[in-house]
């Protein structure tokens, strides 16, 4: 860092900051302006200034920090600092003199005050440099290391330093080169630092100089010695730092006057029972005086200052001992806390394997009180079959042998009954002895769930099977049903054939419903919703389960009943399966009570669905009922009252009546028999669409050109007869890649197709999902029919987010295919 004569005002008013500038520039140094003290930081770090005057009240950091940090930087620490301010508070002044600061003037301010206030600072500052590169210091010290330490000290503060390694060397260096001050060690070879001092205070040109002796001894003895001397400052090592510079400063300055007097006859002094005769000028004995008094004083202090440690440090084991001896009453009564409130049983086990504490949650685990267990040990918990096992974990953990430190096991309860637990343990002192803390947690509840999540593993390898065969088998069911319509188309309703045909079609919609209560087992079932009225479905379905029973259904279903949108297949498995367990609980009177209505729910009801109008469908029978404690839990998975059920049927119910944006409730009363209750939306759509199920309407022939895209030979044909029947022009495609060639040849030939009817899956190819991007890229107005045996696909429930036109569930009849064909080509 290079010096430099310019003078930094930190202010961040530029205003008031040009005016000063304007009125130092008088003193004919250069000025440069920092708005900040980080600016102020950054550019005293470049370049040292002659003085800064910085104002107080900054953003960020104020003139006291930035005077702090500048007199704690040992390269600035010489740079004058003068605060501004317009707080005139005493306490603002002091605090400007506790940072360092060289100087306080208080705004507003005369030109003429400010100006007299920093020349006297400036001046003071170049007397005082001036002074000080005129100062040399010799240091006489045999150690190479504590001399070039107090040589770094002194050249800190700007001195120029002598080196001598002993007293004889010291005296000629002195000689040689007269220095301002002399410091030497007492304990050297060949002279040591009182024979130094003698010869210095008898020598004429050079008694003037002070001298300075540093020594380690402490016998009071030695401080006489040293004013027989006349030496003019004794310190004890080890030193502080700034005393010692203090005290060079101090002589340095007391030497440039002249010795005012001197008792030539000397004064005699007896200390210790010994004689001395101290023959030295009166300014001379007063420093070595003041000296002496000084280092006792430092001394007395560091006794005072280590007795006070002392103290602290008793008064801190004291409170140390205390703090641990809470802490150890606190930790006992934390852990009976935490212990009596955890959900884990809690045991502690001395070394002979016996109870010596145990939680509450032990009792409620093992059946014991809390006297019982305290009276036990490991052998009355646990299992026969596993007691040697466990005691030999518990010899191992507590020698320090590792063990697991988690496993499970088995133990007997009181009433003997045995449960599966799991054991986390590891050892501990208890009263100051070895012990075993255990946990003890009760895995009955974890071992059901696992057993639990075996069954479900294996039910989902039967329904992924499930699902393969009800899409098999939706597809031969297209093939029969698809021909059967066919044939019908060409028979009178007159004859014979056309009733069993008849028979044969609705044969086939009942299997159509089961292979889609299959897929609804097997992938939770997305509904693929029609618009529907609900009363013919209802009726179909529970006498389908109640034929050939002894009990029948009591119906009361509202004429005008509201359509509703609806999984046909879905919402017959949920009939289905609550007219079944309806029927399995023996109405007293052998009768099923089913209605709908139309019903508008309010805020009132309290109903978990959405205000508005709903189907409301109640199925009720008189049987034995179900127990308050059931009721809740009818719902859930895998909970069963009935030997031989699977707990899966009520669950399915509720998913699906979920699943329909609806809400299914029981009502029961043992003895009196069961409700449930079920709510649907009522649909938006104003124009009433038949079910499937509906047959006998006629087909609807058309023109156009469909192709026909089905990994399965056996959909391709009867799709191809059927649209053929009706009127179209059929082409055919094994896969996607196969159907999106032969349209995009079609297009380019003129012969473009009207519609394209596309399968989901095809396994080793393209399906439909895939397929309806690449036709899109070609023809954007493109028509296309999804199809496909798995109805539970999200595309075939919300096809048109996909890019489909319409979606036809396998299996389908003639009139289904003629009317979706239909509708997409005339749009």
């Amino acid at each position: 860092m290079s010096d430099s004569n310019y003078i930094l005002i930190v202010e961040d008013s530029h205003t008031q900051a040009r005016q000063i500038e304007l009125s130092l520039k008088q003193l004919g140094h250069p000025v440069s302006i920092a708005c900040n003290a980080k600016d102020a930081l950054t550019i005293l770090g470049k370049q040292k200034a002659l003085i800064v005057i910085a104002d107080i009240l900054m953003p960020e950091m104020d003139g006291y920090q930035l005077c702090s940090k500048i007199k704690s930087d040992p390269r600035l620490v010489d740079i004058p600092v003068v605060l501004l301010t317009q707080l005139s508070d005493s306490k603002e002044i002091i605090k400007g003199l506790e940072c360092g600061a060289d100087d306080f003037i208080v705004k507003p301010y005369s030109e003429e005050l400010l100006l007299t206030r920093i020349q006297t600072i400036l001046h003071l500052k170049a007397k005082f440099e001036s002074a000080d590169r005129q100062v040399r210091i010799l240091v006489v010290e045999d150690s190479p290391t504590q001399a070039e330490q107090i040589k770094y000290l002194l050249e800190e503060r700007g001195y120029t330093v002598l080196i001598a390694s002993d007293g004889r060397e010291g005296l000629k260096a002195a000689r040689e080169t007269m220095p301002t001050i002399i410091i030497s060690d007492i304990l050297m070879p060949v002279m040591d630092g009182y024979e130094l001092a003698y010869e210095i205070k008898h020598d004429e040109g050079l008694k003037h100089i002070p001298v300075i002796l540093i020594t380690s001894l402490m016998d009071r003895k030695e401080v006489l010695r040293k004013a027989s001397v006349v030496a003019d400052g004794y310190f004890t090592k080890p030193f502080d730092d700034k005393y010692l510079l203090e005290k060079v400063e101090a002589l340095i300055s007391a030497s440039t006057h002249a010795d005012e007097g001197k008792d030539l006859k000397g004064v005699d002094v007896t200390f210790g029972g010994e004689h001395y005769v101290i023959a030295s000028g009166r300014h001379q004995i007063l420093n070595f005086l003041l000296s002496i008094y000084e280092n006792a004083v430092q001394q007395n202090q560091d006794l005072i200052l280590m007795q006070r440690e002392l103290q602290a440090l008793n008064e801190q084991l004291e409170e140390k001992v205390l703090e641990r001896t809470q802490e150890l009453e606190a930790s006992e009564i934390n852990f009976r806390t935490l212990a009596e409130n955890a959900n884990d049983g809690i045991v502690i086990v001395n070394n002979e394997g016996r109870h010596a504490y145990a939680n509450k949650r032990t009792t409620e685990i093992t059946g014991y009180s809390v006297n019982e267990l305290l009276n036990t040990g490991i052998k009355d918990l646990a299992h026969p079959d596993v007691f040697p096992t466990i005691m030999e974990i518990f010899k191992k953990r507590l020698a320090g042998i590792p063990q697991p430190g988690q496993y499970e096991t088995v133990i007997i309860r009181k009433d003997g009954k045995s449960i599966p637990i799991e054991i986390t343990s590891s050892k501990t002192l208890w009263h100051g002895r070895p012990a075993a803390i255990v946990i003890l947690r009760d895995i009955s509840i974890r071992k059901k769930m696992e057993d639990e999540f075996l069954k479900v593993s294996k039910l989902e390898s039967i329904s992924t099977l499930a699902g393969g065969i009800a899409h098999d088998f939706n597809n031969l069911l297209t093939g029969i049903l698809g021909n059967v319509s066919l044939i019908k188309a060409y028979v009178s309703p007159e004859e014979r054939t056309y009733n069993t045909l008849t028979n044969i079609e609705k044969a086939s919609l009942k299997a159509k419903d089961l292979t889609q209560q299959l897929l609804t087992f097997a992938k939770g079932g997305t509904p693929v919703k029609n618009t529907v009225s609900i009363a013919g479905l209802i009726m179909d379905s529970a006498n389908f389960v109640l034929s050939g029973s002894s009990i029948r259904c009591d119906f009361s279903i509202a004429e005008d009943l509201c359509l509703v949108d609806i999984d046909e297949g879905q919402i017959n498995q949920v009939i289905h399966n609550l007219v079944l367990n309806a029927e399995q609980a023996r109405p007293k009177d052998g009768i099923i009570r089913i209605s709908a209505e139309n019903v508008s729910v309010k805020d009132e009801d309290n109903l978990p669905v959405k205000v508005g109008k709903y189907v409301r469908l109640t199925i009720n029978d008189s049987g034995i009922g179900i127990p308050g404690e059931n009721l809740d839990r009818i719902f859930d998975p895998y909970f069963t009252t009935k030997n031989k059920g699977s707990g899966l049927g009520l669950a399915t119910v509720y998913s699906i009546i979920s699943n329909h944006d609806g809400y299914i409730m029981a009502e029961s009363e043992v003895g009196t028999g069961t409700t449930f209750s079920i709510y649907l939306p009522i649909s938006r759509k104003q124009v009433k669409v038949f079910p499937v199920k509906d047959v006998g309407e006629k087909p609807i022939p058309g023109k156009g050109r469909i192709l026909v895209m089905d990994d399965e030979e056996i959909i391709r044909d009867v799709a191809g007869s059927m649209l053929s029947s009706l009127g179209y022009k059929v082409d055919f495609a094994k896969d996607g890649a196969e159907a999106i060639r032969l349209y995009k040849k079609a297009k380019e030939e003129g012969l473009p197709f009207d519609a394209v009817i596309m399968d989901i899956t095809i396994p080793g190819g393209m399906g439909g999902r895939k397929a309806i991007d690449k036709l899109r890229e070609i023809d954007p107005a493109a028509k296309a029919i999804v199809s496909s045996g798995y109805s539970d696909d999200a595309i075939m429930s919300d096809f048109r987010k996909y890019g489909f036109s319409a979606v036809i569930a396998k299996p389908y009849r003639l009139f289904d295919l003629s009317k979706v064909v239909y509708q997409v080509i005339k749009g």
